[in-house]
């Protein structure tokens, strides 16, 4: 980096990282230890002879080397035969099993029971690249404090991780505390070692392994080379069930208002009512609805104008439910919702108050015109409505078609200080 990048990182990181008073006079004092450096002609901050006394091996910090494949000649002269056979053992085991499953959770889940026997850690967590939000998130962790890191997010470019994933080159023996912002202090100030390395595919990377070591203050350049090539492998296998899981999550998500599908609907339900079954035949709502009269959006406004409704209307209706509840869009202008742990009577003030949520709102179709839209609403409960899928859903839209056919679906027009009004009621 640049000085004026590593002082602007500096800056950035006062008060959480780093002492604000130690920063200042640091940089009042740069160019002054610049000169110091250039005069003694200082290659390394640390002496190629300064030794890890308690971890015997000698620092390694900052930037992955490019020549991290070649270990040094003195230590790799320690190096067990017997712990030379365990780590080829071990990474041959991952070449041959590591691509055996294409399910995520199984994918990070092995390569993080393989690595122990390769490199040293008390925690591992394997992070990847959502593509929605472009933040890193924690897909797995596993050792000490797992539950500490288990969905941790942070932004592509922060942190020694952040770092790694942008750069799509490994670093070793920075300070943990860099990487481990928003993580409770009493937990971070234990770690004293970490170990990064990017997961890679054509693009760049797209994730990474992160090493986090209690005992171990630097980690050497054999253990970097080893986790690059456990990354090597991982990264293909990881990179597989990533696709996977999108082609599969894109089957049942409806790409218009980002909700599961019919098909998502049913796997999810049949789901839900195996765990009521389960648990002692446990109540289960179901909710049917159907925006009253949409068609006539569709022929007066266009489709592209009931896209974009039907994409608000189902806005409307989430805020109305539960984080525990699912919303789906079941087909064109319909809406389904499953409540689990849902009385009857939770799914009859919950379905009014949808309605009325729905026609309290006026929706912008045209530059000074607003439709007000209708929505009618049935419901049907496990078990007494039906203990299949089939059954609950087609209770549930019978009882919203006795509602539709009993409700008034008269166009009118009216007007308001905010322009023309469609009333669909």
């Amino acid at each position: 980096m640049k000085r004026e990048e590593s002082i602007a990182l500096l800056r950035g990181m006062e008060g959480t990282a780093f002492d604000p008073k130690v920063v200042e006079i640091f940089v009042q004092h740069v160019e002054e230890f610049d000169d110091l450096i250039d005069a003694e002609d200082i290659q390394e901050q640390v002496t190629s002879g300064a030794i890890d006394h308690e971890n015997k091996t000698k620092p390694d910090a900052g930037l992955a080397s490019d020549t991290l494949g070649s270990p040094d000649d003195e230590s790799s002269g320690f190096r067990s035969i017997s712990e030379a056979q365990r780590e080829v053992f071990a990474l041959h085991e991952i070449a041959q099993t590591i691509g055996s499953s294409l399910n995520l959770n199984d994918t990070v889940t092995l390569v993080s029971n393989k690595l122990k026997a390769i490199v040293p850690f008390d925690t591992c967590i394997i992070f990847v690249v959502d593509e929605r939000s472009g933040k890193a998130i924690a897909a797995h962790a596993a050792g000490e404090e797992s539950a500490a890191f288990s969905g941790r997010r942070m932004n592509v470019g922060d942190g020694i991780t952040g770092w790694v994933i942008a750069n799509s080159r490994s670093m070793c023996n920075a300070s943990p505390e860099l990487d481990l912002v928003g993580v409770p202090e009493e937990i971070a100030k234990q770690y004293r070692g970490v170990l990064v390395s990017p997961l890679l595919r054509e693009d760049g990377a797209f994730g990474a392994i992160t090493l986090y070591s209690k005992s171990r203050t630097s980690y050497t350049s054999e253990h970097v080379r080893l986790l690059e090539s456990v990354c090597q492998h991982a990264s293909s296998a990881l990179n597989n069930a990533l696709t996977y899981e999108k082609t599969r999550e894109s089957a049942m998500v409806d790409p218009l208002t980002e909700l599961p599908n019919a098909r998502g609907f049913y796997m999810m339900l049949e789901q839900r009512i195996a765990e009521c079954q389960r648990m002692n035949r446990e109540s289960l709502a179901v909710i049917s609805m159907d925006i009253d009269d949409f068609k006539v959006i569709n022929d007066q406004y266009g489709h592209s104008t009931g896209d974009r409704l039907l994409a608000s209307v189902a806005g409307v209706l989430r805020r109305e439910l539960r984080q525990m509840d699912i919303l789906t869009r079941y087909a064109g202008d319909e809406f389904v919702a499953i409540m689990p742990m849902a009385s009857s009577a939770m799914a009859a003030q919950v379905g009014e108050r949808m309605r009325q949520a729905v026609e309290a709102q006026v929706f912008s179709v045209r530059t000074g015109t607003m439709v007000a839209l209708g929505l009618s609403v049935g419901f049907s409960c496990f078990p007494e409505d039906g203990e299949t899928t089939e059954e609950l859903l087609t209770a549930a839209a019978r009882n919203m078609q006795k509602d539709k056919h009993g409700r008034k679906t008269i166009l009118t027009l009216a007007s308001a200080p905010m322009g023309q009004i469609d009333m669909m009621t």
